[in-house]
């Protein structure tokens, strides 16, 4: 199916598994409107292209060669001292040069009976100019719109080259490991628990994990900046990685189109599935528009002639009418830049879910921030033990033994730091509770291990920590045994990225975390959170989130960022979801709406300016065409603009509308460290908790 037929609206962002074009299907709307004619569902389809109409021709260096001969005959045709049939012909050479294309897909719209198709009426509007005499003008539409239509092409072509250089991150060959040897296979073939070989320099093809060998991998063409890793059995190969040693084997755990790596380049290709409000609102102005600008064309043609009788003049207005009604180019310029937007964030490790996410993540005053994993690094430690009856040792093992189904950063740590191991001893009915902690049956007896509210609920009285940091407590069968301190170091440059975003337009930062209050406040003082709520469940976060988008102030948005693991639900609660360190995380690339593979925390102002510049191109491009148009209908309707200067100022418009899409395409960076302010007792970090729940 043509992409331009499938435009799935979306309300509320889900997860996206595949974006191929096997998966894409008409609006239900349209599917249910059986009783109508086939005529008429051919028309339905073709406004729809016309509404969305990407360009059928390419960009073609001999097309736009053709277009400017035309032009240069025009030129001299105009000037010639001929006069009667010898000047209609010498006209009419330039008109067919370049637009002999338009002609015949006029014809093919008109046996079809589409009387609102974008050649039918341009070529009417020429044919109209020719017949009132105003031969320079109708041979211009031609030459002008094919010259336009070569500008948008050039953008797509631009565009689709930064794609399939994007496509240089994913292999297209694997080398699968077989019983008598190594043969290299087609890597959208591969299956999972199949082994491959990566020797120094491969690109690993698909996601999996290492079996034998020591390596290390390359992440920085996938992520956008310096990234790399070492591995070794057991650890993650990430797809778009590069071998940058030695020979290693990994296990196949997904097929390449599930892979990280394919859903950064289908983000990439598909965000035009998503359109923005503005497109939309766009769409539905044209709906109306063109018909009018259409009746009202013939309309000026027809009446006033009949009581001036001077029906050349009033034809040669009409022509000018007709050319303006064509809006499509005001929808293509503002999805061509949200497009090249698209397209250069993915080139720079930002994944953007499609135009409604940019427009969105642009309005965005409000930022919440998860602390594990996104102000922080994530990667806890434990600092100090304070056992009460039992040993260190003794306290720490029975801790890790607990956490060791929990995939959270902090149960990470105290099982690495007590050395347990599923074969060490028997743990039975483990039960997370998020944001609390773990209860699980080990030896017959019961232990909890988590914060002070699990302690609470099970009516453990608990000793109160005496040092700074996260405190996991535990007991055993309702007795106290300690408490276990933990800690997790701030990114490196996270103040420097928050305040950058708040000069850039946030202007509410909010922290949200399950974490102790002490340990929140502190980390919000430094980086300077307007907001801070701790020891909050997931379902607790959801309902800060929900409350905060209830108060939020008209046409803005609220943008929620996080890890992608432990905070899924959140992620679609806000209007923008994003996930950021996330190369290694496919589940956190499928729910987020804007993924930051690498863990550089200043991509996060990256994206935010790249939404914030695409935004606003895209509505400068709207406002300049609009009035261009605008104005063209207003002066040609009064016999100031003939139809020669209109379309020269249409293809003016649409020039100005290419170079702007071509801007955000080839962005160069020069980033400046901001001029950040310490700002000494703010007073809204020492809020109580509740200040807004």
């Amino acid at each position: 199916m043509p992409k331009h037929l499938a435009q799935p609206e979306k309300t509320k962002r889900k997860p996206v598994i595949d974006f191929s074009a096997k998966e894409i299907r008409i609006p239900e709307k349209k599917q249910k409107k059986k009783a109508k004619s086939h005529a008429s569902k051919t028309e339905d389809a073709f406004q729809t292209a016309m509404l969305n109409k990407t360009l059928d021709r390419k960009f073609s260096l001999s097309e736009l060669v053709l277009a400017l001969l035309a032009l240069v005959l025009l030129v001299v045709v105009y000037f010639l001292p001929t006069s009667g049939l010898v000047r209609l012909l010498s006209f009419l050479v330039p008109f067919l040069l370049a637009g002999y294309s338009y002609l015949f897909e006029a014809f093919q719209e008109a046996f079809m009976g589409i009387v609102l198709g974008r050649e039918l009426i341009v070529s009417v509007a020429s044919l109209m100019a020719f017949c009132a005499g105003s031969y320079g003008g109708g041979a211009a539409v031609m030459i002008f719109l094919k010259l336009s239509d070569m500008a948008l092409a050039y953008v797509e072509m631009m565009q689709a080259e930064k794609v399939a250089a994007l496509y240089s991150l994913r292999s297209d060959k694997a080398n699968l490991v077989k019983d008598n040897g190594v043969s290299v296979v087609k890597a959208d073939g591969l299956k999972r628990d199949q082994v491959i070989e990566l020797y120094a320099g491969d690109v690993v093809p698909t996601d999996g994990t290492v079996i034998d060998g020591t390596s290390v991998l390359d992440a920085s063409a996938l992520v956008g900046g310096s990234l790399s890793f070492p591995v070794a059995a057991g650890s993650r190969a990430i797809s778009g990685c590069v071998n940058a040693t030695a020979p290693i084997r990994v296990r196949v755990e997904a097929e390449q189109k599930d892979s990280v790596c394919s859903t950064v380049l289908r983000a990439a290709e598909n965000s035009w599935m998503h359109k923005s409000s503005q497109e939309r609102l766009i769409q539905k102005v044209i709906s109306y528009a063109t018909p009018a600008l259409v009746i009202a064309a013939f309309l000026l043609a027809i009446v006033p002639s009949i009581s001036t009788g001077d029906w050349r003049t009033w034809l040669a207005r009409a022509a000018v009418i007709l050319t303006v009604s064509q809006l499509y180019s005001v929808v293509q310029s503002v999805k061509l830049v949200y497009d090249c937007a698209a397209v250069y964030g993915s080139a720079r490790g930002i994944v953007f879910k499609g135009h409604d996410v940019l427009e969105a993540l642009s309005r965005a005053e409000t930022l919440v921030f998860d602390k594990t994993g996104t102000v922080t690094e994530g990667k806890y430690r434990v600092k100090d033990v304070f056992p009460k009856g039992v040993s260190e040792s003794q306290l720490l093992f029975l801790a890790g033994a607990a956490e060791l189904s929990s995939i959270h950063p902090i149960a990470r740590a105290i099982v690495a730091a007590s050395g347990a191991y599923a074969s060490d001893v028997k743990v039975l009915d483990v039960e997370e509770t998020p944001g609390r902690g773990i209860c699980a049956f080990i030896d017959g007896r019961n232990v909890y291990v988590g914060n002070a509210a699990m302690m609470e609920e099970h009516g453990v009285e608990y000793d109160m920590p005496s040092v700074p940091g996260s405190a996991i407590h535990v007991a055993i069968d309702g007795r106290y045994i300690g408490h276990i301190i933990v800690d997790d170091a701030l990114r490196d440059g996270a103040f420097d990225a928050i305040e950058e975003l708040r000069m850039s337009g946030a202007k509410t930062s909010v922290l949200l975390t399950g974490d102790v209050h002490s340990s929140a406040r502190k980390i919000a003082s430094v980086l300077n959170f307007d907001l801070v709520k701790a020891e909050l469940s997931p379902e607790e976060k959801c309902k800060a989130v929900e409350y905060l988008m209830s108060n939020r102030n008209v046409n803005t948005t609220l943008a929620f960022v996080g890890d992608g693991i432990c905070d899924t639900e959140v992620l679609k609660c806000a209007t923008v979801g994003i996930a950021m360190g996330c190369f290694d995380k496919p589940e956190a690339v499928e729910v987020s709406d804007v993924a930051i593979l690498g863990e550089d925390i200043h991509q996060l102002p990256k994206a935010y300016q790249i939404a914030e510049r695409s935004a606003g191109a895209a509505f400068l491009n709207t406002v300049v065409c609009g009035a261009v148009k605008l104005l063209i209908a207003i002066f040609g309707a009064a016999g100031v603009f003939g139809l020669l200067f209109a379309a020269l100022l249409q293809c003016a418009a649409v020039l100005f509308e290419a170079i702007n899409a071509l801007r955000i395409l080839n962005y160069e960076e020069t980033r400046q460290k901001p001029r950040i302010k310490w700002r000494k007792g703010r007073q809204k970090n020492e809020r109580s908790d509740e200040s807004f729940i």
